[in-house]
């Protein structure tokens, strides 16, 4: 069915204004409140991403070659998704809940934009499987989409295609995909390869094969999806399952790091995500029990559970008060955040982040010995993820 520009024009006010609709996802589980939470935001204004979901339907539907124009029309209501977002998190919600959030609704704009760009490029007729698949890998992979953070995505391509002989019908798809979506306010950091290609460059550079750990399908060939994952539980499983075990987690780790015990030793501006016993740690700490299957294991400690919480939350506040993707704990910031974190003064903030942050590296010094050595097999230089 065609929707003419009117039509659309009338779904997308009518959205803005008020929509009765529910935007919880059936197949996800609701996080249980924790005890020391704030009360829950009295505006239940209801985040619009089945209006953006049903606005997107419309413009895949029209014909002609404007569909990718008409995409930006969009661009208000999803900063009102994330206007309102930003306000429940504001007002007491959880950093888990904010970060899911915030994927979900990166999930529901990247799978209308792949829809209507798979159209109008002509690598899909009708109800025919595009040769191409969308995967979410790291951070938003795992559903943890910081408010300065990029989108990390994968198009895998068939092994009759690489990154370098991409078709042209395929490569104008990925591009109307990444132009779109930043003209709704997403930046992305794609790469289009094949599984194979994956592999080779997993054997020489950790990083790669540590991205994937958290990937998950969102849209397109599920077959292509389906021979990554085999291939990436394979080497999890495999003879040489230790060597990708400690690639993983040596990729998470910078090339000149400071010795564990100098953690109380901070300086006064810590690195929320890259410092000792930030965000890039804890993912060591967890990351050292990867599953068979390739995957990464859930928060079991109770003391890494309350450190994601807490340095989850100052990331996000970070995030929101610089406007970009700033990372560094700096005074000038320090006294916003301790007040939005119901602290006194900058001081209590730092106490509790080193509290958190030695729990942090107590969890990675008494894992097995090795666990965190890079493999000379898998990767010579160990390279910091960004």
């Amino acid at each position: 069915m065609t929707m003419t520009g009117g039509a659309l024009a009338l779904l997308l006010a009518g959205s803005a204004k008020s929509r009765a609709l529910t935007d919880d996802d059936p197949g996800m589980a609701t996080q249980p409140r924790r005890a020391d939470a704030c009360p829950p935001n009295s505006d239940s204004r209801t985040v619009p991403t089945i209006a953006i979901r049903h606005a997107l339907r419309a413009i895949a539907s029209e014909s002609g070659r404007e569909r990718l124009n008409r995409v930006r029309l969009l661009r208000p209501l999803v900063a009102q998704a994330h206007d309102i977002l930003r306000e429940r998190f504001e007002s007491g919600g959880s950093a888990e809940s904010y970060l899911r959030d915030r994927a979900r609704l990166a999930d529901s704009v990247l799978i209308g934009l792949l829809h209507i760009a798979s159209i109008s490029s002509g690598i899909r007729n009708g109800s025919m499987v595009a040769p191409l698949a969308a995967i979410a890998t790291g951070g938003y992979g795992r559903k943890e989409l910081a408010p300065g953070s990029d989108l990390d995505l994968l198009f895998l391509l068939p092994e009759s295609s690489s990154s370098q002989t991409v078709a042209p019908a395929t490569r104008a798809c990925i591009g109307a995909v990444v132009a779109c979506a930043w003209d709704l306010g997403f930046v992305m950091d794609h790469a289009a390869r094949s599984v194979q290609e994956c592999l080779e460059l997993a054997k020489d550079n950790p990083t790669v094969i540590a991205g994937l750990v958290d990937r998950r399908h969102l849209w397109g060939c599920q077959g292509l999806f389906t021979s990554l994952d085999a291939e990436i539980a394979a080497l999890f499983t495999g003879p040489d399952a230790g060597c990708w075990r400690d690639a993983v987690v040596s990729a998470l780790s910078p090339a000149r790091r400071r010795a564990p015990r100098d953690v109380y030793g901070f300086e006064d501006e810590p690195d929320v995500k890259r410092g000792p016993g930030g965000t890039r740690d804890l993912q060591r700490a967890f990351w050292s029990n990867i599953s068979a299957s390739g995957r990464s294991m859930p928060l079991k400690p109770s003391r890494l559970v309350e450190a994601h919480h807490f340095l989850w939350r100052v990331r996000c506040h970070l995030h929101l008060l610089a406007g970009r993707a700033e990372d560094r704990l700096s005074r000038p910031l320090q006294s916003s955040i301790a007040r939005r974190l119901g602290l006194a003064d900058s001081r209590g903030l730092l106490d509790l982040f080193r509290y958190h942050a030695h729990n942090v590296v107590a969890a990675i010094e008494s894992a097995p010995q090795g666990c965190f050595q890079t493999i000379a097999e898998i990767g010579a230089t160990t390279q910091t993820i960004t």
